[in-house]
């Protein structure tokens, strides 16, 4: 982690009346935290989980679609709450980030997507469980074991279909795909914002702190419980020229 100290690293803002009084900059940066949750859960219910309740095998997987897709529609509306407390900025002005365009065609790779693209999500939400903000803080604590129980889902199902010679370079594929995809999730290398982030304590880590904890996680995954290969990825990730 890096040594950089916030402003409000030991230190709590208990809701949107005391974090103006630290003025534009804090707001605008725990607003930017907040509306990018508010886009991507909203993306992942509904590009992700919606449309794979028809792609699950069983009633019992059609259920557990059902169940994700209601849990992250519900942490799109608690983030959306925080939003509309903190009072500035359209969540939705901005386009939900560049993994959703991912389209899942089959069970095995919506399965992919909760273990690889839920636990990218959970390695944030770690980080934003110590955020100086404290209904941000509290909000994500309260989120952590849905996200984590996501990830168990597909960590658990990609173990049963990686057994499965029949789907075992399905579940490669999708794996390396989402895996990259997912890199530029965490943010620029180079990144102003989380500058920012860290110094008023409203994040720890930096962007490629998280992105190297993601990648330790997703190698584990593959390696030590799915026995496939790990793609070769950078850790850094410095945006598109565009």
């Amino acid at each position: 982690m890096s040594d950089t100290l916030g402003v409000l690293m030991n230190q709590v803002v208990s809701g949107p009346e005391e974090a103006r009084t630290l003025g534009d900059e804090y707001i605008t940066a725990v607003s930017k935290i907040v509306n990018s949750h508010v886009r991507n859960e909203a993306a992942g219910a509904a590009i992700f989980d919606e449309p794979s309740i028809a792609l699950a095998p069983t009633p019992r997987e059609k259920w557990l679609a059902c169940r994700m897709a209601m849990e992250e529609y519900g942490h799109h509306l608690k983030f959306n709450k925080l939003a509309a407390e903190l009072g500035v900025e359209d969540p939705h002005a901005r386009s939900p980030l560049s993994v959703f365009e991912y389209e899942v065609g089959s069970w095995t790779e919506y399965v992919m997507t909760k273990a690889i693209v839920d636990l990218a999500e959970v390695v944030l939400m770690e980080d934003l469980s110590h955020c100086s903000y404290l209904p941000l803080r509290k909000l994500c604590r309260s989120l952590m074991p849905e996200e984590r129980f996501h990830v168990g889902f597909g960590t658990t199902t990609a173990r049963q279909l990686a057994a499965d010679p029949a789907k075992r370079d399905d579940v490669r594929r999708a794996a390396h795909e989402l895996i990259t995809m997912t890199l530029p999730f965490f943010g620029r290398s180079d990144s102003r914002n989380n500058e920012v982030f860290r110094r008023w304590g409203i994040k720890r880590m930096t962007n490629d702190e998280c992105r190297t904890e993601f990648v330790r996680r997703t190698r584990a995954l593959l390696e030590d419980e799915l026995g496939l290969d790990h793609p070769e990825v950078d850790v850094r990730w410095h945006g598109t020229s565009s």
